[in-house]
């Protein structure tokens, strides 16, 4: 296979050492890197803080791609193109259309909890009661606060649990991002404000995780 293409995967001492398989060693830190990925998302879901350095784990599939790549491109460099074109190929077709969780997860939730949502917000901040107003105040409120770029939802709020739930659900889709989540599916959605309501709560949500208005969120409706 050559020492001069393992060279370009490791570090220029690693093919020195004796009884290292150069491959094992690249795909080695790949495991590493996955199983804390998928650490990672569990103390997510469980709420529990995640004090991993970026770089020890993968966020995208472009991340998980980039070694994968460089192994499939040294096989073919040095005549392995059977290993290479085997399961490794296939590997890297399925992460490059299905991402890292091979499949996206869609939310659901009916716009009646989001209108309740808002309920409590709006209250809280002593501008009124949301699902009572008409629809045209409401485009006006959704629009004036899509526009801005400061968070809605007050840290210190005190919701109901049903309203947490929800809150709660559009700030894990925040943090775990366009790679794991799909369509967002507004059940009894019969208006434009039921379809902006989530555009608000993904937004707010977003700035909250990230203090960025422009990261992708999963929409749909």
């Amino acid at each position: 296979t050559g020492k001069s293409g393992f060279q370009k995967l490791l570090e220029p001492q690693l093919p020195q050492l004796p009884g290292i398989a150069p491959y094992r060693v690249v795909l080695g830190n790949v495991k590493d890197k996955l199983e804390r990925s998928r650490r990672r998302l569990e103390l997510l879901l469980e709420d529990v803080a995640c004090d991993y350095d970026p770089l020890d784990y993968y966020e995208t599939a472009d991340q998980l791609l980039e070694p994968l790549l460089l192994c499939y491109e040294s096989l073919q460099s040095y005549g392995s193109g059977v290993l290479a074109d085997g399961r490794l190929a296939d590997l890297i077709r399925r992460v490059a259309t299905f991402g890292m969780v091979l499949m996206k997860l869609d939310l659901r939730q009916e716009s009646g909890r989001h209108a309740d949502t808002l309920d409590a917000i709006t209250t809280y901040l002593d501008m009124g009661t949301y699902s009572e107003w008409d629809e045209e105040k409401k485009l006006d409120f959704l629009t004036r606060e899509l526009k801005g770029k400061r968070p809605l939802v007050p840290v210190s709020i005190e919701v109901p649990a049903d309203v947490k739930e929800v809150l709660d659900t559009f700030q894990i889709a925040a943090e775990l991002g366009s790679d794991s989540l799909g369509a967002y599916v507004i059940s009894m959605a019969s208006s434009a404000s039921d379809v902006l309501a989530v555009e608000l709560l993904q937004k707010d949500a977003r700035l909250a995780a990230t203090g960025e208005l422009g990261r992708a969120c999963p929409g749909g409706t």
